[in-house]
């Protein structure tokens, strides 16, 4: 449970400081015409944006403004939005990824008020949406009968600029960066344009305005993991004794390391049009277009000290355990080295148009809206295998939780891991995929104006849209050597290549920090010359029935809203009270495969499912002073399962010498997720650029989908096998604390301070399908920001922390530890952005990301404190950069 107390005592104090700075206020009343007036400008400027966005809103809502074109210092919408009170992010491929509200990745995101999507997701990848483009994001965490269904977690709501956003005449603004990665060691550029032009002729006003984007990053993770263990009998008398006698040996079966790097780059296009023939009425049409693509390769290192059975001995065992510390073997064990590599890219557009109209009492607003999205994935992986005479495997090299090895020749001298011609191609996995997505959707809203009290407005509106997502893949699992002879690595010159030799550098110092991989490009060249070499056909997989769904939806929305004020007493009070009725029908197509006596047949199906869903809102903001208000919230959402989860077909891959036998599989079954949402908070505005505001919030979550994974028997074969299921009841509470404040009464350059202080509390739960309460996945109890600013004359600067607690990525892990779960430990990072006015056209950047060189890392377990260092799984180090940059505006 979250901290009540804490949360009473917090609203004491804005109730207290409030009532103290307003006798303050009182007092200095008779000196107010002798300040001087404070200019908001810069960082002030879109503090103060995002503060009345906040306080003006209906819902509770939390906003990122950018106060200039292309001002915003992070390069992603995903990126900056770390910094919002209750937002949690991953990161992947060396930048944030992921985005979660309040520890939930049920998030509807939007684009101007329209659903926007990758592919196949309900959601777009928000890391796609370049920052530059950006006029504002707001995250509303409480729902409104307008509001599109779809999100337990709330809408992430993304503006971009329309041309009369602009002042009169011609706006041309842009910037240009280097950035550079020290991982990687390379400089990439990243930069924007925007021209708008608005203008008057005789038939209204015009605008017009081009935003494009381009980024290029070259990017490089270390990764170091360890497996879970495998519970193994070891008989070999120079084994360490048993600290439990009678008890099997712990030894993971796999570890071992990889250097994970490549280039991504994103093109973005913002094209929009308006005209207003008079006051009365406005047109649009605008295009948004994120092309991305991303080379990329996974360098790996995979000692196997179980490769045929682990025939060895234990060194040394953890302190206390039977978790084995080191394992040597003198049998000439396999190692494998690998190069993944990997070639991604998408297309995504959005166009619409649309118009307003206003009338004496009401206002007509009308949206038709297209999306197309589309992936295509390819990914070729070769193992190469070598087979030494001796190697030492430490599972925690120095305690630190990194798996080390020592690999000896027969005489005891260093293996040399250089040497071609101790390489054989050992096994290939080959895999490609396309996903489409498409959407229409048409939208109506109308307004109709009542009175100053009582009820003062009607909200109403339709939606209607037809989705599809498609879905093909191709995917051999692993294919060992079946040519009937050795296929030396010398039979391919000029495949081989050597990974860089800074693995881990920061954190331990390794005895192998660098091997031998093939290289990424010869292998993607080479695929046919490689699969004929080791006894296969030289064509390209065939798709797998398998992996293949093909959906449609039709939603059809319509929703009522009242609006309404008065007065309590002396207290203004408003709000609004509403409903939002959806129908969803919809067809998913797949594969069923059926086996009999080892033969699979395969057959097509269809799934027809249609269902109502009746969403009641209402909120309340009570103006218990007029800079001090207490708002309440509640609601009920409901979100859509997956279209990947809801295939109904299972892929079940052979085991092999890195892996055993697994497959993922889908479930057309699953059922939507149902929240009733509460939300209640106090918001304190004692200036323009500060805020003090607690806030609680309770979800009561039925049939929350998470992924479990099982036995499965098919073919005389175990398969651990992934599924998505529908859990029992859960519930998600939690506690909010903001503070922002600008410190204008300091003296001198002091001025020009500035902080923004948040965190958030959080416990979640849910019923797993055997009946046990486990708690959510990605919900991380407790996250913090802590952002120094300063801005003075020419000079801003945001010094920004942000931390996050440990949290459950999945459960039923592989393994004989005694936890089945992946655990994720805290993770912190600290960047740095400074700006300097040259004059009022141009302005100098310096931005800086990662500056503490965090660490990553997770372990298996979560039955103990311990199983952290006795079951470690990843240790990762990611990028430090550094950007330098000039931005105009003419």
């Amino acid at each position: 449970m979250f901290n009540k107390k804490l949360l009473s005592l917090s609203i004491s104090m804005i109730i207290g400081f409030s009532a103290s700075h307003s006798f303050a206020q009182t007092n200095d009343a008779e000196g107010a015409e002798a300040i001087e007036e404070i200019i908001i400008r810069g960082v002030r400027s879109s503090v103060k944006s995002s503060l009345a966005i906040k306080q003006n809103a209906e819902q509770i809502t939390d906003s990122i403004v950018a106060e200039d074109i292309g001002k915003l210092p992070d390069n992603s919408v995903a990126a900056a939005l770390q910094r919002v009170t209750g937002v949690q992010i991953t990161r992947l491929n060396g930048e944030a990824s992921g985005v979660m509200v309040r520890g939930l990745p049920n998030v509807v995101t939007t684009m101007n008020g329209r659903n926007i999507f990758t592919t196949t997701g309900r959601g777009i990848a928000l890391a796609d949406i370049p920052a530059d483009l950006l006029q504002r994001v707001d995250v509303k965490k409480s729902s409104s009968a307008q509001d599109i269904e779809g999100g337990i977690a709330g809408v992430i709501d993304v503006r971009l600029r329309r041309p009369f956003d602009f002042d009169d005449g011609l706006t041309v603004a842009g910037g240009l960066r280097g950035e550079y990665s020290d991982k990687a060691d390379a400089t990439d550029p990243i930069g924007s344009v925007t021209v708008n032009n608005n203008w008057s002729t005789g038939a209204g006003e015009f605008g017009a305005m081009l935003s494009v984007s381009y980024q290029d990053r070259q990017f490089m993770d270390q990764v170091n993991f360890v497996t879970a263990p495998d519970a193994v009998t070891i008989t070999d008398p120079r084994s360490a004794p048993l600290n439990i006698p009678g008890q099997p040996s712990l030894i993971p079966p796999v570890a071992g390391a990889y250097y994970r790097h490549g280039d991504r780059n994103r093109t973005s296009t913002n094209l929009a049009v308006q005209w207003s023939p008079n006051e009365t009425a406005q047109y649009y049409a605008e295009a948004f277009y994120v092309g991305y693509e991303q080379d990329s390769e996974l360098n790996f290192w995979v000692p196997l000290p179980s490769w045929g059975g682990h025939v060895g001995y234990v060194g040394e065992y953890k302190d206390g355990t039977n978790v084995a510390q080191t394992f040597i073997r003198d049998n000439a064990p396999g190692t494998i080295t690998s190069n993944q590599a990997f070639g991604n890219s998408s297309d995504t557009l959005q166009a619409a148009i649309g118009g307003e109209w206003t009338f004496e009492n009401f206002t007509l607003k009308s949206d038709l809206a297209y999306t197309e999205s589309t992936a295509d994935n390819r990914s070729f992986i070769l193992d190469l295998a070598f087979f030494a005479p001796r190697i030492i495997y430490d599972f925690s090299k120095d305690g630190s939780g990194a798996s080390d090895v020592i690999i000896q020749n027969a005489d005891g001298t260093p293996y040399d891991l250089s040497d071609v011609s101790q390489y054989e191609l050992w096994q290939f996995f080959d895999q490609h995929s396309r996903q489409e997505g498409e959407d229409i959707s048409w939208s109506t809203d109308v307004n109709y104006e009542l009175a100053d009290t009582g009820i003062t407005s009607i909200d109403a509106g339709v939606r209607l849209s037809q989705r599809t997502a498609f879905n093909q893949a191709a995917d051999t699992g692993g294919r060992g050597n079946i040519s009937g002879a050795r296929v030396p690595l010398t039979d391919f010159p000029g495949m081989e290549s050597m990974t860089p030799n800074d693995l881990l550098d920061s954190v331990v110092n390794l005895n192998t920090s660098q091997w031998l991989t093939p290289d990424r490009d010869y292998i993607y060249d080479n695929r046919i010359n490689i699969r004929t070499a080791m006894g296969y056909g030289p064509e390209e997989p065939e798709y797998k029935p398998e992996l293949f769904f093909d959906n449609d939806e039709d939603n059809y929305a319509a929703y009522v809203k009242a609006n309404y004020a008065f007065d309590v007493g002396s207290m203004p009070l408003d709000g609004q009270i509403g409903a939002r009725v959806v129908q969803m029908d919809s067809t998913l197509r797949g594969t069923l495969a059926t086996s009999v006596d080892g033969v699979t047949t395969y057959e097509q199906v269809a799934i027809d499912t249609s269902d109502t869903e009746v969403l009641p809102s209402v909120s309340a903001r009570l103006a218990l002073r007029d800079d001090l208000f207490l708002r309440a919230a509640a609601g009920m959402t409901v979100t859509r399962p997956n279209f990947a989860d809801l295939n109904p077909a299972t892929a079940y891959f052979q085991a092999t010498e890195t892996g055993f036998a697994q497959g993922t599989g889908g479930n057309p079954y699953l059922k939507s997720v149902e929240s009733k949402n509460y939300d209640l908070s106090l918001e304190w505005y004692f200036s323009e650029t500060s805020s003090l505001s607690a806030a609680i919030f309770y979800r009561d979550i039925d049939g929350y989908i998470q992924a479990y994974a099982a036995e499965e028997v098919k073919d005389g074969v175990e398969y651990f096998i992934t599924r998505p299921q529908n859990t029992g009841a859960g519930s998600l509470e939690g506690v909010e604390l903001a503070y922002t404040q600008f410190f204008d009464n300091l003296p001198g350059l002091w001025s020009g301070l500035g902080v923004q202080l948040n965190g958030t509390f959080i416990d979640g739960e849910t019923e797993s399908p055997e009946g046990e309460m486990q708690p959510l996945t990605n919900v991380s109890d407790e996250s913090y920001n802590a952002i120094l600013l300063y801005e003075i004359d020419q000079l801003s600067a945001r010094l920004a922390y942000n931390w996050r607690s440990g949290w459950y990525d999945s459960f039923n892990a592989a393994g004989a530890q005694p936890g089945k779960s992946i655990v994720n430990k805290d993770t912190d990072s600290l960047d740095l952005s400074i700006n300097y006015d040259i004059n009022d056209n141009v302005t100098m950047t310096l931005d800086a990301t990662n500056l503490l060189d965090s660490t990553y890392r997770n372990y298996f377990g979560g039955d103990s404190s311990a199983d952290a260092s006795l079951y470690p799984r990843d240790i990762i180090v990611r990028d430090r950069t550094v950007s330098l940059g000039v931005r105009f505006r003419l």
